[in-house]
């Protein structure tokens, strides 16, 4: 919803780094995704391209089964597909980083060649979240 009017607009040059570690049930899109796609919608009311701000997505905890690939998704959970990656999907289009915390993987016995190949597998979450503060990136719990 574009607010014109409203103080502290959309700006070129915002760096965002979104904490996601909340669960959704399996036939749900984890809401720390929306999130992230939310804050990039925002952008695009305000006019400025999705190339105008950079976002990055760590997935750990709970949240780590979103990045799974469909065939491992489906293996796990029983359902057809994994409803988080068409979003996942749109999101890197549009310039999003999307990681997974590989500690979080190993703790609940993913094998890193069960996640999606539009995700890419991190050391640790906290490593990115740290580095990206680091970088200038603004922090988010989107739990």
């Amino acid at each position: 919803m574009p607010l014109p009017r409203a103080a502290e607009q959309p700006r070129k040059g915002a760096k965002a780094v979104f904490d996601i570690t909340a669960d959704a049930k399996p036939d749900a899109v984890n809401m720390g995704l929306e999130y992230v796609a939310g804050l990039l919608n925002l952008y695009g009311a305000a006019g400025l391209k999705a190339g105008d701000v950079k976002i990055a997505a760590v997935l750990h905890g709970e949240a780590t089964k979103a990045v799974l690939s469909d065939t491992a998704y489906a293996a796990r959970f029983k359902a057809a597909a994994n409803p988080n990656l068409p979003l996942i999907r749109d999101l890197k289009k549009a310039g999003v980083e999307v990681f997974v915390c590989g500690q979080a993987l190993h703790g609940l016995r993913f094998k890193t060649e069960d996640v999606a190949e539009e995700v890419t597998v991190a050391a640790a979450g906290v490593l990115v979240l740290s580095n990206k503060q680091m970088d200038g990136y603004a922090y988010f719990s989107a739990r």
